[in-house]
């Protein structure tokens, strides 16, 4: 009984000596004129509590974030890294100090850094030492000269210093001077007159070329792999000048073969002789023979998709990294939308929200055809694809080249192909005639609506929808955005055009017998644009302007099903479900009821987005977006009063290999009806995505 006293007080004692935790939930900059709030956030230590339904789920699931609390241990380094950043960017004067305020009633803590950027220096003079005409050649020193990014007169900035000394090292070392390097720099400021000197000091070294290029093997497959091969996909020879960059685009070809685990390309310094060094290539040959099973998760059609397959790969088959492929697939399309009451019940498979595709694809790869950056590319295919009134039988054969060219090209791949398909398509059975009728009618069958006879129409409809035909196209692409997985910069770029019917012309060109094989070419242009108004936080806007036109040359038969334009779906406009947009035909059936197919496809289509994207915490995400547009049977039934617009947001999981998202979308305005949401609904306009990778 009388220990509870002095226990009772060495805990008051205790609990007023412990320092007390407050979450800190605002941080703020003051003086700052030329640097963002945003770009100040990411220079310190300190950071704000994330939102509360972060610290919400952080308490029940491994999602969320934990609180963040006040430290005053980090506010002088966070100080420092303030003064430090406006230093590298010219302001040589910069003041800066801290307050913060601590509200004992909720346990919050606000900091606030007050900054006085004083005046940015400006570059007086900017040089370089060393690598003058005499000691490099004329022709390098003025490329270096030429492509120099920094100017006199433009502010300080110390990473764009050191970027550009980066540069001079990169193209020493690509044109012969391996052991270039930086050696120091020297800014001299002026501070009566706000000016900078600056000097960059560099070491070249000597001039090297080639010696020999030595080939070193391991792996359980190395004796199937020659190596000349290996010396010709990488690309360099004797007396070649020394080129680093050219060590890691060997490297590169290595890898893309797909024949190596690992590959290494660089120059063997220990073993220099005067002004020569050997290159070594050291690789490790993967396995010949490959098989096995895959889970199919994609975007493709619009559609989120999942399914099964398996595979069998013959690397290096009859030699020259040529590789020999076999694959089976079956997918499951658009599982979100299937009606699973019926499917368990009276339609099983049969019914209409079924959709899938199954096929088999066999090809032969041919990677640096020439040992340049050429592919050639065999497919042999045949599938088989239910949609919702029609099974789709397909059949042909594909022979494609792609180019790569260099980073700095505009379009820097582009592909050319010709193609041979034979196509076929049968009606479900279970649609009745008047369906058909209808599908028949939009796909430009020569038909009236009032014609009721049933076993010629059939007989001809067969006919008028099966096709075999030549494809012949090219496709150019401008990828200069900045990253592949979540671009902040830059633009991807892509024009797509394809001619179909060949064969028909040569056959019509030559014979009496006119081919009823349609003839038609068919224009995409697309272009992505990516810009970042948060630098250097994270997060980007991005645009998508999209068009496509089909234009029918000649010939009786219907244009393909899977050539014609669809709108709807998780890469597309994304308040509808994938082909849920586009031209309709609507009648009333020998019951009175008024009927509307869709899903018909269309001859021309317009789309474009605009789409936010943030990072929210560590790999997560969200996006705020609008989407509009549609797709049509041709330009005159274009109108703004036919353009589907879309709201919604979304969030993402960004993994190792691809973004994960869960897109919301509402149909915001519905060209059809010809109504707002607002007068609709509100989960009749509503539709979920599911996807992999960022929507465009």
């Amino acid at each position: 009984m009388k220990k509870f006293p002095f226990v009772l007080i060495f805990f008051v004692f205790v609990s007023t000596i412990l320092p007390q935790e407050f979450e800190l939930k605002k941080i703020r900059f003051e003086g700052n004129e030329q640097f963002s709030a945003g770009i100040l956030s990411g220079i310190i230590l300190s950071k704000e509590s994330p939102f509360w339904l972060w610290k919400f789920l952080n308490k029940f699931t491994s999602l969320g974030k934990e609180p963040v609390y006040f430290d005053s241990l980090n506010l002088e380094e966070d100080l420092n890294r303030i003064k430090k950043f406006y230093r590298d960017n010219g302001f040589f004067f910069v003041d800066a100090d801290y307050e913060y305020k601590l509200n004992e009633d909720n346990k919050s803590a606000e900091l606030i850094f007050n900054i006085n950027e004083g005046q940015r220096f400006k570059i007086n003079s900017y040089k370089y030492i060393g690598i003058d005409s005499s000691k490099i050649g004329q022709w390098l020193y003025l490329k270096i000269l030429r492509e120099k990014k920094i100017q006199e007169n433009s502010y300080f900035q110390r990473d764009k210093i050191e970027a550009d000394a980066d540069r001079i090292v990169n193209e020493l070392r690509n044109f012969g001077f391996m052991l270039a390097e930086k050696d120091k720099i020297i800014a001299t400021i002026d501070t009566l007159n706000k000016i900078v000197d600056v000097v960059l000091y560099f070491k070249p070294g000597r001039y090297f070329t080639v010696s020999n290029v030595i080939v070193e093997k391991s792996g359980s497959s190395k004796d199937k792999v020659d190596d000349d091969l290996i010396i010709n996909l990488v690309g360099i020879k004797k007396n070649d000048k020394y080129n680093h960059s050219k060590n890691i685009e060997g490297q590169l070809r290595l890898y893309r073969t797909g024949l190596f685990t690992s590959a290494l390309v660089s120059g063997v310094i220990a073993e220099t002789t005067h002004s020569t060094v050997p290159i070594n290539i050291s690789v490790d040959v993967a396995k010949m023979n490959e098989l096995g099973p895959e889970l199919i998760v994609n975007n493709q059609t619009n559609r989120f998709n999942i399914g099964v397959g398996i595979n069998y790969t013959r690397k290096n088959f009859f030699g020259k990294a040529r590789k020999f492929t076999i694959e089976g697939s079956a997918v499951t399309q658009d599982i979100f939308n299937i009606n699973y009451k019926d499917v368990f019940g009276k339609n099983g498979l049969k019914d209409t929200t079924v959709l899938g595709l199954a096929g088999i694809n066999i090809s032969i790869e041919q990677p640096y055809l020439f040992y340049k950056d050429i592919k050639g590319k065999l497919d042999f295919y045949t599938s088989a694809e239910q949609q919702k009134f029609y099974r789709y039988f397909n059949t042909g054969a594909k022979l494609s080249f792609l180019f790569e060219l260099p980073k700095f090209v505009f379009f820097n791949y582009y592909s050319i192909y010709l193609g041979y398909e034979s196509e076929k398509i049968n009606f479900k059975p279970q649609l009745s005639f008047d369906y058909i009728k209808g599908i028949l009618i939009s796909s430009g069958f020569p038909i009236s609506p009032e014609d009721t006879t049933e076993a010629l129409l059939k007989k001809e409809s067969e006919s008028f929808l099966t096709h075999s035909n030549t494809i012949l196209g090219v496709d150019l692409f401008a990828n200069h955005a900045n990253d592949i997985f979540y671009p902040t910069s830059g633009y991807n770029l892509q024009i797509s055009v394809e001619y179909t019917g060949l064969l028909p012309y040569l056959k019509n060109l030559f014979s009496e017998i006119k081919d009823r094989n349609i003839q038609y070419y068919k224009t995409l242009f697309g272009i992505n644009i990516y810009t970042n108004p948060w630098k250097p936080a994270h997060g980007a806007i991005a645009y998508k302007i999209k068009f496509g036109y089909i234009q029918k040359i000649e010939g009786e038969k219907s244009i393909s099903q899977n050539k014609r334009f669809y709108s709807g779906g998780s890469n597309s406009i994304r308040g509808w479900r994938a082909r849920g947009l586009g031209p309709t035909y609507t009648f009333i059936d020998n019951q009175g009821k008024l009927i509307t197919i869709s899903e018909i496809g269309g001859r021309v289509l317009f789309e474009s987005s605009i789409e936010s994207r943030n990072i929210l915490f560590g790999d997560f995400g969200s996006a705020i977006f609008f989407d509009f547009g549609n797709s049509w049977n041709g330009l005159k039934d274009v109108s703004l009063k036919t353009i589907a617009i879309t709201f919604g947001f979304g969030l993402r999981y960004y993994t190792s290999f691809a973004p994960v998202r869960l897109d919301i979308g509402t149909q915001l305005f519905d060209p059809y009806s010809h109504n707002f949401i607002f007068k609709r609904k509100f989960f009749d306009a509503v539709q979920f995505h599911l996807g992999i990778g960022e929507a465009f």
